[in-house]
């Protein structure tokens, strides 16, 4: 991928700022302290998503959900979108700096967005803005379609399409190629307007990767809607927030997915992967290796809640439930990995855009990590330690939470363990692969 994501990784074989075995000491101990306070002082279930801290200010949601502004915002994506096709298109900037663009800036970026403003990607995404151009050109309502999209079918179309997009940056031939990225954006994006066409915009709700994933993000935000018919902003607990998340089909695997490709990232980036993989035709092998990784996710997730029906002889604490529980984790590995990354490449635009016309590396021999402002390493290893266990710690919560409104009395302790096992496995391996590269 892009060179300058090895930043995100500068913490190498344990001997680093942060001593591996003192971190996965730390987040050990911090998710058991998590789970046996909650043991014995949380029995009844205390997040909804109709509970808010506070109603903002009655004239805020007028001005948000006007419909100049929302214009204005689907005009921005699109215009995004535009700037990053003619970046890759034209090498603007050199190749990197259109790979950052969508790697970095979109796909990292989306997360604290998503997470700070609630779901952004809706109200910008770009395909919105065409296939309601088009619609308006044909005189068709965008909601109609020519079918309906079948309830059974929830989000496996982005469940495709989230793990399609990590193949495309961790696996892909050419990965690294501006014309491999816009091949798989022109055919990304076309087959999502088809689907438009086909099923109305609903689809997009449902079909479109992005989308689900912002969606997704920001039933954490603090920033949400009250659960009654005004829908006015609010603010609110995010684990208020995400205990709204429905459980539907599909959304077991996205957040395997989510969880995957962050997790392979790690591993084919350790000099055990590098070691095994040397000498094989690199795409094929990463490919099955990025399948096993999420693979992996989904199955200890449906083995946990067989453990759970097992245990509580029957209960219906269901993957879906759980699942929601383990997206604090895949934000917490986002934030480990990619911050750095992410404060190099803002920099990188705001230099190409609105200061030299050019990257800075052009003007120091190369030497970006110096030409950029980048955290000491041992800032980048603390915060990489506390992203991963806040993430875990913020599950455990989240999951404790779900199985006691789902669990019988009597049972709501011994059910959860097996999942809990699963949180402290992730969080040893995380924290492992994080320190290991």
């Amino acid at each position: 991928m892009v060179s300058a994501l090895t930043l995100a990784h500068v913490v190498g074989h344990g001997s680093g700022p942060i001593p591996r075995t003192y971190a996965l000491i730390a987040g050990a101990t911090a998710l058991y302290a998590s789970f046996d306070a909650l043991r014995l002082r949380w029995q009844e279930r205390r997040f909804d998503q109709r509970r808010v801290w506070r109603p903002l200010p009655g004239t805020l949601s007028p001005v948000v959900d006007h419909p100049l502004l929302r214009r204005t915002l689907r005009l921005l994506g699109l215009a995004s979108a535009v700037l990053t096709l003619t970046v890759l298109t034209t090498g603007y900037g050199g190749a990197e700096l259109g790979l950052g663009m969508v790697f970095v800036l979109f796909w990292v970026g989306l997360v604290p967005a998503s997470l700070l403003l609630g779901p952004v990607w809706r109200l910008m995404n770009p395909l919105r803005a065409v296939h309601q151009a088009v619609c308006a050109l044909t005189r068709v309502a965008p909601g109609e379609g020519l079918r309906r999209l079948p309830a059974r079918v929830g989000v496996w179309p982005a469940v495709i399409g989230l793990f399609c997009f990590g193949w495309l940056e961790l696996a892909a031939p050419a990965r690294d190629s501006t014309a491999t990225v816009l091949l798989w954006l022109w055919a990304y994006g076309a087959v999502q307007l088809v689907a438009a066409t086909v099923f109305g915009s609903r689809w997009f709700a449902r079909g479109d990767a992005f989308e689900v994933y912002s969606s997704l993000l920001a039933a954490m935000s603090p920033l949400g809607r009250s659960a009654d018919g005004d829908r006015r902003l609010v603010l609110r607990n995010p684990f208020n927030g995400l205990a709204g998340v429905r459980a539907e089909p599909g959304l077991s695997a996205l957040v395997s997915v989510m969880l995957s490709l962050t997790a392979f990232d790690s591993l084919a980036n350790t000099g055990a992967w590098r070691t095994v993989s040397e000498g094989l035709p690199q795409s094929p092998v990463r490919t099955a290796g990025l399948l096993a990784t999420a693979l992996t996710m989904l199955g200890l997730l449906r083995l946990s809640e067989a453990a759970a029906r097992f245990l509580s002889r029957g209960a219906p604490w269901r993957s879906g439930l759980m699942a929601p529980s383990l997206v604090p984790v895949a934000v917490g590995y986002v934030m480990a990995h990619y911050a750095s990354v992410l404060l190099l490449e803002v920099q990188r635009f705001v230099d190409v855009f609105f200061v030299s016309g050019e990257p800075a590396a052009a003007h120091h021999g190369g030497a970006e990590a110096t030409a950029y402002a980048v955290p000491a390493a041992v800032f980048i290893a603390l915060f990489q330690v506390v992203a991963v266990v806040t993430g875990h710690v913020f599950g455990v919560i989240a999951a404790h939470d779900s199985a006691v409104g789902a669990l019988p009395p009597g049972r709501k302790v011994l059910p959860q363990i097996p999942l809990f096992v699963v949180m402290i496995g992730l969080t040893l391996g995380g924290l492992s692969l994080l320190l290991s590269v």
